[in-house]
């Protein structure tokens, strides 16, 4: 473990042989996981609002609402987009949006939303910044507050990667940077590497306080990944980070198929679990390959996604095939590793790219199934009762998360107003507001005279209220379940319809 005050975050340019445009752009598809869509494939119509013209989200569509999900909403982060826009997203159990935030764009992505802890109260956070075609990003994290408001952001030196984002209890912050080297210990080598390196920043200062090197822990020879005359070798990637119970810390290396603790003081490697140097036995049915979104749970198990087939160049074949979310348990009196869950959809989807589960306080799991743009919830007994997907088949998100998120913005609620023959009709919407479970419509003559004309109840994003009579103005109000007023928009002057 090397003890720094600050670290630099460019990466070694290497001289080598330049491959053919062609083959790089297909070496960048293939280590990306972006779904190439089909010739004849016709993209769906954006969905658009009237109360917020300047909000396009991607549509979902849910193909299986079969019981009573877990509470809380679903946080997604869409990317490859046609005509929608790509930001942190926050829909319901129908796909309607509660929260939208566009940012980035073609080129500058917005990955691997959510919810931490900061301060003692919840937190948003999330990566965006310019992908990296071979299988990694540099960028920064975002921390929002529950009005929304950016409190702190990581990496200004835009040296964090998109995977790997873990607030401690101590207020820091673990990320993960990929750089390019050739300088391996105990090696002679032109041919670069990938290194993986672990800092841990406190969020208030920005100091770095530790910095951990994968080359300096991890040999190349544990990789499952071969080696290649045209890339980099990215021998372990990092893909995932967390803390045991102990205050350890826990790594994903997708490439070794192994998840390491390490010690947080020293970054001695403490054991493997997985991979060629596992320091538990593993029955067959338990072992995994190119996993994602490694998670310590409470009762010291571990959950993952186990891809069991990887997006990488050279091709591998896939080692089962569907991907699952499972769950292990390691005993560390016996170095044996069980099986407690292992789940699959009906249909045997597998993914080389990306995927998340997470296990839900009442049993139930919540699964991302990676550049398939699936998200699915099994139930405790392992049967699937919900599963919904991006409605444009080349949409997907790196992870997906049921959180528990409660919010106010600091903005007001948006309105737009139109007279019709039957008198106004008002379309009315708060993003990101969600407690909101009615709507008031304000009518009259001018700015100062109004007074209730309809009241609904929300429904979905952006609630239509109708109320006869020709006013000139109107205004709309949000209402909590106690009918608690929330929020109240600007006056606005009704349009001709």
């Amino acid at each position: 473990m090397t003890m720094l005050p600050e670290f630099v975050s460019n990466v070694t340019r290497v001289q080598s042989k330049r491959p053919s445009r062609i083959v790089f752009l297909a070496i960048a598809f293939v280590l990306s996981g972006i779904p190439v869509p089909a010739a004849t494939a016709a993209p769906a119509a954006p969905v658009r609002y009237l109360s917020r013209p300047d909000l396009v989200p991607p549509a979902i569509t849910v193909d299986l609402a079969a019981a009573p999900t877990s509470p809380g909403r679903i946080l997604l982060t869409p990317k490859d987009t046609a005509d929608e826009q790509i930001g942190p997203l926050l829909v319901d159990d129908t796909g309607s949006p509660v929260w939208f935030a566009p940012r980035g764009d073609k080129l500058r992505l917005v990955m691997n939303a959510q919810v931490q802890t900061y301060r003692d109260r919840p937190v948003l956070v999330w990566w965006e910044g310019a992908f990296v075609p071979l299988g990694w990003g540099q960028g920064t994290v975002t921390i929002a507050d529950q009005g929304y408001r950016t409190i702190a952001q990581v990496g200004l030196d835009r040296g964090v990667d998109l995977h790997a984002i873990r607030i401690t209890p101590q207020n820091t912050i673990i990320v993960v940077s990929y750089r390019t080297t050739t300088a391996v210990p105990g090696q002679v080598t032109l041919r670069p590497v990938v290194e993986n390196v672990l800092r841990e920043i406190d969020i208030g200062t920005g100091r770095v306080l530790m910095t951990w090197s994968s080359l300096e822990h991890i040999p190349v020879s544990e990789s499952y990944l071969r080696s290649n005359d045209i890339v980099a070798w990215d021998y372990l990637h990092v893909n995932a980070v967390d803390l045991d119970q102990a205050g350890n810390i826990v790594v994903s290396g997708r490439n070794t198929h192994t998840v390491y603790t390490l010690d947080r003081g020293t970054g001695r490697v403490l054991s493997r679990l997985g991979g060629k140097r596992s320091d538990y036995t593993l029955p067959p049915a338990a072992v995994f390959a190119w996993q994602h979104n490694v998670r310590v749970l409470p009762n010291g198990d571990i959950s993952m996604f186990d891809n069991e087939q990887g997006a990488t160049f050279p091709p591998t074949p896939p080692t089962r095939p569907a991907s699952r979310a499972i769950v292990l348990h390691p005993d560390a009196a016996t170095r044996t590793a069980t099986m407690t869950r292992s789940l699959s959809t009906p249909d045997g989807l597998g993914t080389g790219a990306q995927g998340s589960n997470q296990t839900l306080p009442d049993g139930h799991a919540f699964v991302s199934w990676g550049d398939r743009g699936r998200f699915s919830e099994f139930d405790a007994d392992g049967t699937m009762i919900y599963d919904a997907r991006f409605t444009s088949p080349t949409v997907d998100t790196y992870v997906a998360n049921r959180v528990d998120w409660h919010a106010t913005p600091t903005e007001p609620p948006a309105l737009l107003a139109r007279r019709t023959s039957g008198g106004v009709t008002a379309y009315a919407s708060w993003n990101g507001a969600t407690e909101v479970s009615r709507w008031q419509l304000l009518t009259g003559p001018d700015r100062t005279h109004l007074a209730v004309a309809a009241d609904a109840a929300r429904s979905g994003f952006e609630t239509v209220l109708t109320a006869p009579g020709d006013a000139g103005y109107a205004a709309v109000r949000a209402l909590s379940a106690t009918g608690a007023v929330l929020g109240t928009s600007p006056v606005t002057q009704v349009r001709a319809g």
